[in-house]
């Protein structure tokens, strides 16, 4: 199949949409990748959005995947999908869920959203919508051998709740920032204790990677958990900050129960790589064929 991908790319492989186009290709399908936000700065939006018809015509896919095209006039994309069949991708928390975006997902064959609290939007607007997770990108969320060097650390931004949830606790709290590609498999394996603070309503990519690699994962719940990984079994979910701070005390002094459980995640959260998701992006194509 002929995938043409209308996504944001870059050369330090902070995007997930890279991994996402080497997993359709891992599978055997010939990918075509068109940086819209590179060629937005380079042409203009306007110009940007008619050099992106012409593409298109030129490279006549079998499939058009949209990641979320902001920035893409809804024009263009209801000029695509009157010729191609066509995928709008989401991946983004409800709260940022705008109606120009659900707009562009009204005119695709079909819509795929990574937060299940977002897919009753989707449904309502198109029929032919379906929850898939994001999941990690398995070129580069693996274990490494490394000392393991802090107790506790949350790899991201301190934003809303996470800041109230995470500092004054004991021991502190690392904050790792800035960690892209293998640095953030590194940084969790240089942690005893990894935690998510899920603030989307479903599994934040933090999760799969964090799993991926390796990592024992404290984190609050999220709809769709039970069906995914289990509590103390592959991961260990807590309710507030007092059961934050008697897991963390718990979990750095019993390792073996620690370690057995990260490997027990490690496991689950095989299927849940970007391969996966690009099979199932496939899969949904052909269905509607």
């Amino acid at each position: 199949m002929k995938v043409f991908f209308v996504a944001v790319f870059d050369d330090e492989n902070k995007s997930t949409n890279n991994s996402q186009a080497r997993s359709f290709e891992r599978l055997g399908h010939e990918v075509y990748r068109y940086s819209f936000r590179d060629r937005g700065t380079a042409l203009g939006e306007s110009n940007r959005d008619l050099e992106l018809l012409d593409v298109v015509k030129s490279v006549n896919p079998d499939l058009v995947v949209f990641s979320k095209c902001a920035e893409i006039s809804l024009q263009a994309i209801t000029e695509i999908c009157e010729s191609y069949k066509t995928c709008y991708w989401y991946m983004d928390p409800l709260t940022s869920l705008r109606d120009d975006y659900l707009q562009k997902a009204r005119q695709c064959s079909f819509a795929v959203s990574a937060v299940p609290n977002t897919v009753p939007k989707f449904e309502a607007i198109n029929k032919n919508t379906f929850l898939v997770y994001e999941g990690f990108d398995s070129d580069i969320d693996s274990p490494f051998e490394m000392e393991k060097q802090l107790d506790v650390s949350f790899i991201g931004s301190l934003h809303s709740q996470r800041k109230e949830m995470l500092t004054n606790l004991d021991p502190n709290v690392a904050n790792i920032t800035g960690a892209f590609g293998t640095n953030h498999a590194k940084a969790v394996s240089a942690s005893k204790i990894n935690i998510n603070v899920s603030t989307s309503g479903g599994a934040s990519d933090r999760v799969f990677k964090v799993l991926a690699a390796g990592g024992f994962l404290l984190s609050t719940d999220w709809v769709g958990r039970e069906e995914m990984f289990s509590d103390g079994e592959h991961l260990v979910i807590y309710s507030d900050k007092k059961d934050l701070q008697e897991k963390i005390t718990h979990y750095l002094n019993n390792k073996d129960e620690r370690d057995r459980i990260a490997l027990n995640g490690l496991n689950a959260v095989q299927k849940y790589s970007r391969d996966e998701w690009a099979k199932q992006i496939i899969l949904i194509s052909k269905g509607l064929d």
